[in-house]
């Protein structure tokens, strides 16, 4: 949904059922959150040009969920971690550990932004999520 006021634009990030006169509430939040998890980790975002005729940002990760994430992953970072690798070996690690954030990453964001609020996981169980994939990479 995009909103013009005082000359700019504001995308929400709302979901469906808010759309639809729902209640605000933590499913909402959490559904936000998914979104904005997929945004961060893709570079895009729910209004780009390519998402029509059905093809939302959460399909988009769903139809490169799991074996090809590593295509739709933002190309900043990926150039990032490998700017830090100082080796061909180092470069290799880093893109393991990508494609093994993007996996554990897009998979909690796939689950919080899930059409229907019951579906998708408490903002509890995805804070402490975010904990755990923390602390496997570091």
């Amino acid at each position: 949904m995009q909103y013009r006021m005082w000359g700019i634009t504001i995308v929400s990030l709302c979901n469906a059922e808010y759309g639809e006169g729902g209640q605000v509430s933590p499913c909402g939040d959490v559904y936000s959150f998914g979104i904005v998890i997929l945004e961060l980790f893709t570079g895009l975002t729910p209004t780009e040009d390519m998402f029509r005729d059905g093809l939302t940002l959460q399909k988009h990760a769903e139809n490169a969920f799991p074996g090809m994430l590593m295509n739709i992953v933002d190309p900043i970072l990926v150039s990032d971690e490998e700017a830090h690798a100082s080796t061909s070996q180092g470069a290799r690690n880093a893109m393991e550990d990508i494609n093994k954030v993007m996996l554990s990453i897009t998979k909690l964001a796939l689950s919080c932004s899930k059409h229907a609020p019951t579906e998708r996981i408490s903002m509890r169980d995805a804070a402490a999520e975010m904990r755990r994939i923390r602390d496997t990479i570091l």
